[in-house]
C-alpha cells in the first residue's frame, strides 16, 4: 500500500524553523525583511522603526540626483558605484528608449546579484567590474568617447554592511575582512597585524576623524604585539569601546542616529584596506574628460575625508574654466528622507557641470 498522501488529505503543517536558544542569532533568523513573501509587512516595519531594512539598499536622495543630472531620452549616463543599482534604476526609465546607463562596482558579488536583478527588468543598463578610477577605460572598452551625466555615491552599500561574512558591520560578528573585492589585497585583519602604531594612528584620524585615534592605535598595537589577532569584527567593537571606556563588549544606541562609537574606526580601515583615496583622486582627475561639454556631474559624500577632494577637485576646475558651474553649498537630505533611511543622514550631493566646448 502506497504511502503517498491522496489528493484528500490535508497538508502537513510544518513548524517553523527552531534556533538556538532564547533568540535568533543568525542574520538570516533575525530579520524578517529578508523574505517579503513570506513577511511582506516587515520592511515597512523596519521603516517605521527608524532604521534601514535589512539585507536591502534605499537609495539617498533619489529625486535631487535625479533633477541634478537632468537626464533625458536619449542620454548615455555613468553609474561609477552601482551597488544595488537603486540610482541606476531611477536613471535608466529616464534615459528610455534609446539612452543607456553604464554602471560599474568593484564589489564583483553584489555586482552580480544586482546585473541578475536589473537584467530582469527589462532597463537599458551595461554592468562593468572596475573601480571608478578605471571609468575612462570602461568606456574605452565599451566604444564610448564621453558620457552625458556622471554619478558617483561614494557611500558603502548597505547591501555590504549588512552581510555579516563581508566584515563591514560593527553591528554583526563576522570575520574581520573590509574589502570590497574579496579576489584580491589584504584583509583589514592582516593589515592591522602588520601596521605600525603612528601609522594606524594616523589612519584613524586622517580617515576617520576619530578624536581617539591614539588611544585606539595603542590598544591595537598592544594586543597584536601580545600574538591575540583582531580576527572577527567583534573583537575590533569591544577593543575600540574599551579604549574609549565605555563599558560592556557591546554598545546600544539610544537611536539609530546616534553613531556608533566604531563607526570612524571602521569607516577608516576600510578606506585604507580599499584604497580609496587614491582612487577617488584617479576619478577627479580623469572626470572633465569623460563627459561631453555641458554634462553633469553628482557626487554623494558622506564624511569629509570623501568631501574634502571632492570640493578641492570641483574647486580648482571651476578656476580653471573646466567647469562652468558647480556647488560651493551642498543639497542634504530631508528629514522626512532621513526619518525613513537613518543612513542618508551623513550625505551631502556635491554637482557641477561641464563647460561648453
Amino acid at each position: 500500500m502506497s504511502d503517498d498522501p491522496s489528493p484528500a488529505d490535508p497538508p502537513r503543517h510544518r513548524r517553523r524553523p527552531r534556533y538556538r536558544g532564547t533568540h535568533p542569532r543568525r542574520f538570516e533568523e533575525k530579520y524578517k525583511e529578508l523574505d517579503p513573501g513570506r513577511f511582506p509587512d516587515e520592511i515597512e516595519k523596519a521603516v517605521e522603526r527608524g532604521g534601514t531594512p535589512a539585507g536591502s539598499h534605499i537609495p539617498v536622495m533619489p529625486d535631487e540626483i535625479a533633477a541634478a543630472l537632468d537626464a533625458a531620452p536619449g542620454a548615455v549616463l555613468l553609474d561609477c558605484t552601482l551597488g544595488h543599482g537603486g540610482h541606476a534604476e531611477i536613471l535608466a526609465r529616464s534615459v528610455l528608449p534609446d539612452g543607456r546607463v553604464i554602471g560599474l562596482d568593484r564589489d564583483a558579488e553584489e555586482l552580480a546579484r544586482t546585473t541578475e536583478r536589473l537584467a530582469s527588468l527589462g532597463l537599458p543598463i551595461v554592468t562593468r567590474h572596475t573601480n571608478y578610477s578605471g571609468a575612462a577605460g570602461a568606456l574605452r572598452e565599451l566604444g564610448v568617447e564621453a558620457v552625458d551625466g556622471v554619478l558617483a555615491d561614494l557611500g558603502c552599500s548597505s547591501m555590504q554592511l549588512d552581510r555579516a561574512e563581508r566584515g563591514f558591520s560593527f553591528k554583526r560578528d563576522g570575520p574581520l575582512d573590509l574589502r570590497m573585492d574579496r579576489s584580491r589585497g589584504e584583509t583589514a585583519e592582516a593589515w592591522l597585524a602588520s601596521a605600525d602604531e603612528q601609522k594606524l594612528r594616523e589612519t584613524l584620524r586622517i580617515h576617520g576623524d576619530e578624536p581617539d585615534a591614539a588611544a585606539i592605535a595603542a590598544a591595537i598595537i598592544a594586543r597584536c604585539a601580545a600574538g591575540a589577532a583582531l580576527a572577527t569584527t567583534a573583537d575590533l567593537v569591544a577593543l575600540v569601546l574599551a579604549a574609549k571606556g565605555l563599558s560592556g563588549p557591546r554598545f546600544r544606541r539610544p537611536d539609530p542616529y546616534t553613531p556608533h562609537p566604531a563607526a570612524r574606526t571602521f569607516q577608516a580601515l576600510r578606506m585604507v584596506i580599499n584604497r580609496e583615496t587614491e582612487h577617488l583622486a584617479a576619478l577627479l582627475r580623469d572626470l572633465p574628460w569623460i563627459v561631453r561639454p555641458g554634462a553633469r556631474v553628482a557626487f554623494l559624500t558622506f564624511h569629509e575625508g570623501e568631501e574634502r577632494p571632492v570640493v578641492e577637485a570641483l574647486r580648482t576646475g571651476a578656476a580653471q574654466g573646466l567647469w562652468s558651474t558647480w556647488s560651493e553649498t551642498p543639497q542634504r537630505p530631508t528629514r522626512d528622507e532621513t526619518r525613513r533611511n537613518p543612513r542618508a543622514r551623513s550625505a551631502r550631493l556635491w554637482t557641477a557641470r561641464r563647460a561648453p566646448a
